[in-house]
């Protein structure tokens, strides 16, 4: 917002500055300029005090009335004279400019050319007044200010020594003269000096604000707003932004080293991307080199895998093998003997039945061994049934849990396909499966159970074993590579299902306790 700005902080700040000097000082230069004009005012209305009070002190002392009424009325008549009056002891108009007031008597405590001298609570007026107090400045009827000079006529000794005067010596005033001065002229004046004052300083305050505006938008707000630029070209990304202030002032300082600052950052910027460049790289070579370990380690336990399973595939293919030959000398024989009846043809034919289901149970043992051993790369397939691939792995091993008289409890429940690699799902499954039936001794429980987790969009496989457990110390360190506590291992076989199930975006929880046996808990998520 505009508000908000720097140049708009500044120009309030600084116009509010001048306004307030300028006002200070307007202010106390009209209120000079009228206590000037008041005060010369007031001097004049002393020295005309002075001028009456000497023009008529030879005719009051010889009691000559008319000329000093003429006295009086002559010098009302100025136009710089409202007034002229002399008033008794007893507040008696006993002269004045204006015949119509003569012989009037006056509330000496209302008044207001009496009050200074008479209050009420004071039975005696005061002799001595000072320059403030016989001055009084009020709005006549006219609607225009009058300024008003009161002037003791003291008994000096002239007065009561005359003989034409019974004053005594003891009393000190004999009465006043009250002269008034018109104020119009004077007012008007302050007037036009006040307009004049108020303008000119508008006038200065807009000029130097004018000034103010000019040199901050030249020296300030035109620089910031290139600086503000500048930083948010460098913000955006482009570092080879430069700013084209020469100033030798602070902010030209302030963009040279903004210049030098972006320069720096490109140099730099450079380098961490031909480091990146280096780096991803080397993140490359190392990955490609840390995937064909990995690969090499899973064909390394496949071919653990299989060597445990030989013995066990040797001797389920020799029975069907034996059978197979047993009924091949049978027939044989038979058919040494001549050509055989209705009778047997129809036992041959059971006999070639036995032979063929048997052979294809070898080749069925022989492709899965071979498809079990074949060294490739990950292939991840969608549709992929977990089911079947714990069916085709416990395929493998059937005849090891017949002869180990392990009791199998396959519990599969119903699941949807997820997209895998099944030869490694397979790999997993079957080390798994290998590691319980080590772990247990003849005649125990192996346990395979799965089920689909809807709310965790998740498929989880459970494979557990009456065994002799795991010690809680080992457990932290069962999927460490080469770490196995049997006498003969690899040390591999968890650890290769760690990563092939988190290949696929899976996870492997052991749970286990000493004489209670082990449970190995995958869980595959079927969208990855």
């Amino acid at each position: 917002m505009w508000y908000r700005t720097l140049s708009f902080k500044l120009i309030i700040s600084l116009c509010l500055v001048i306004i307030t000097g300028i006002g200070i000082f307007t202010y106390v230069s009209l209120k000079n300029f009228r206590e000037q004009l008041i005060g010369e005012v007031f001097l004049g209305a002393t020295r005309i005090s002075d001028t009456v009070k000497a023009s008529t002190r030879y005719d009051m002392l010889i009691n000559r009335r008319d000329a000093l009424q003429n006295v009086i009325e002559t010098i009302g008549k100025q136009k710089s004279i409202e007034k002229v009056r002399i008033f008794n002891k007893e507040g008696v108009i006993m002269f004045s400019s204006d015949q119509q007031e003569g012989g009037i008597t006056v509330d000496k405590f209302v008044d207001k050319s009496c009050t200074a001298c008479h209050v009420r609570e004071k039975p005696l007026p005061l002799v001595e007044l000072s320059e403030a107090e016989r001055t009084r400045i009020f709005t006549n009827k006219a609607g225009y200010r009058v300024l008003g000079m009161i002037t003791p006529i003291y008994n000096e000794p002239d007065c009561y020594n005359a003989s034409c005067h019974a004053h005594p010596e003891q009393q000190k005033v004999l009465g006043v003269l009250d002269i008034s001065m018109p104020l119009a002229k004077v007012d008007e004046n302050i007037k036009t000096a006040i307009n004049r004052n108020l303008s000119f300083s508008l006038i200065l305050i807009l000029t130097l604000s004018a000034i103010i505006i000019l040199f901050i938008q030249k020296f300030v707000t035109g620089p910031v707003k290139e600086l503000v630029m500048g930083t948010n070209e460098v913000a955006a990304g482009e570092l080879s932004y430069k700013i084209s202030l020469k100033s030798k002032d602070e902010i030209g300082q302030l963009a040279l080293s903004f210049n030098k600052m972006t320069e720096d950052l490109k140099n730099a910027n450079e380098q961490i991307q031909e480091w990146i460049k280096t780096l991803e790289q080397r993140v490359e070579e190392r990955t490609n080199e840390l995937q064909e370990t990995q690969y090499q380690l899973l064909q390394t336990e496949k071919l653990a895998s299989i060597g445990k399973l030989a013995a066990t595939v040797a001797h389920e293919i020799n029975n069907p093998i034996t059978g197979i030959l047993t009924y091949t000398k049978l027939l044989r024989r038979k058919l040494k003997d001549g050509i055989p009846g209705n009778e047997d043809l129809q036992k041959f034919q059971g006999y070639l039945a036995t032979m063929e289901r048997e052979t294809e149970r070898c080749g069925t043992i022989v492709r899965n061994m071979l498809d079990f051993a074949r060294q490739r790369e990950p292939s991840y397939k969608p549709d992929i049934d977990v089911n079947m691939i714990i069916n085709e792995s416990l395929e493998l091993i059937a005849n090891k849990i017949a002869l180990e008289e392990i009791k199998l409890d396959k519990r599969l429940g119903q699941l949807p396909t997820i997209t895998a690699d099944p030869s490694l799902l397979k790999q997993a499954i079957l080390n798994v499966v290998l590691n319980a039936s080590e772990a247990m001794e003849h005649g125990r429980k192996l346990g395979i159970s799965t089920e689909f987790r809807e709310k965790d969009q998740m498929i989880k496989i459970v494979i557990s074993d009456s065994g002799r457990g795991i010690d809680p110390k080992d457990l932290p360190k069962i999927f460490d590579p080469f770490f196995t506590t049997k006498e003969k291992g690899t040390g591999l076989g968890l650890s290769v299902v760690y990563g092939i199930i988190s290949s696929h975006h899976g996870t492997t929880e052991v749970k286990s306790k000493l004489g209670e046996g082990t449970q190995v808990i995958i869980k595959l998520p079927i969208k990855t």
